[in-house]
């Protein structure tokens, strides 16, 4: 079945007409098959049914997931919310299933057009996964388990760290240890405790202070106007990143909650300037010197280099 059938009419949740079902990912815009539609509305994420008009969609009510089917499908292991998938490739799942997958299943998503994956099935298993889940369960390497494709490796490698982070009252997310996991998956509990010491204790990223030239500069707070919703919102979609929550904490600041390539921040920011007051990721002191603007590009070289540490968990 074609995704556009779900959307009313043929018309991708074009205007006017039957309601049209689309998956809300935060933020104050909600994407269709054909174009960007603006919500005003506080809603939370989920699948919702929207009355369209003109460039804005208008929630109704939750309804039921449409059908993916006519979406690229993304396959590969489930591991804590995200895909990990064959050379590297990892998504965050952007909504969390009704019925969450067991630990290490082989997954197939979709990609909906904003780039956002869904889950979409569950596929069948081997005894690969099965001897994986039990050695997850050991907090033992994944040692000499056959048949072990790459994106299974790396899930649970990743599986086993954020099991040991939580035991030891830590969180870790995948960009922050995705240069490790395969190291991780070869490692039992002890191993992994000294390999979770040692990520803590990694150089921070750095601030446009530590690059040189005139990052600094580029990244100067200006006055701005109009709701700080709405602009933060607008400055994280220009970068590429998408708000998921905003909420005020006095009458200068905001708490805002974002996704840079499915990876959760949560960082503070001026509510007049988007100025970051606390960038939600070690920046060794440059906080400061970075707008909601300029922190997603910051995040992003992180995690590129290795050095992402986050501070404050989505």
């Amino acid at each position: 079945m074609d995704y556009r059938a779900f959307l009313g009419k043929g018309k991708g949740g074009g205007g006017g007409g039957d309601p049209v079902v689309l998956p809300y990912f935060g933020g104050t815009r909600v994407d269709a098959v054909d174009r960007r539609l603006r919500v005003e509305a506080t809603i939370e994420p989920g699948w919702w049914q929207f009355r369209i008009d003109g460039r804005t969609a208008v929630p109704i009510a939750l309804a039921e997931p449409g059908d993916l089917a006519g979406c690229p499908a993304v396959r590969g292991h489930w591991a804590e919310g995200w895909l990990f998938g064959g050379g590297g490739a990892l998504d965050r799942i952007a909504l969390p299933p009704a019925e969450e997958p067991a630990p290490l299943a082989r997954c197939v998503a979709r990609r909906w057009p904003s780039g956002d994956v869904l889950l979409d099935a569950i596929d069948f298993e081997d005894d690969a996964e099965l001897e994986a889940r039990a050695a997850l369960e050991q907090r033992r390497p994944l040692g000499e388990v056959r048949g072990v494709v790459p994106s299974l490796r790396a899930a649970f490698g990743f599986a086993l760290a954020a099991a040991v982070a939580r035991e030891l009252g830590v969180t870790v997310a995948p960009h922050e240890v995705a240069d490790r996991v395969l190291e991780l998956a070869e490692l039992g509990r002890p191993g992994v405790v000294v390999l979770l010491q040692r990520h803590a204790e990694r150089a921070p990223a750095r601030g446009p202070a530590h690059r040189g030239g005139d990052g600094a500069a580029a990244t100067r707070p200006r006055d701005r106007r109009g709701d700080p919703r709405e602009r933060i919102d607008a400055a994280l979609d220009a970068a590429g990143a998408r708000m998921v929550g905003c909420r005020r904490l006095d009458a200068r600041s905001v708490e805002v909650r974002f996704d840079v390539d499915g990876t959760r921040i949560i960082c503070v920011a001026d509510s007049y300037d988007l100025q970051i007051l606390d960038a939600g990721v070690c920046l060794d002191g440059s906080d400061r010197e970075l707008t909601i603007d300029s922190l997603p590009s910051v995040i992003r070289e992180a995690i590129a280099t290795h050095q992402l540490n986050i501070t404050r968990h989505g």
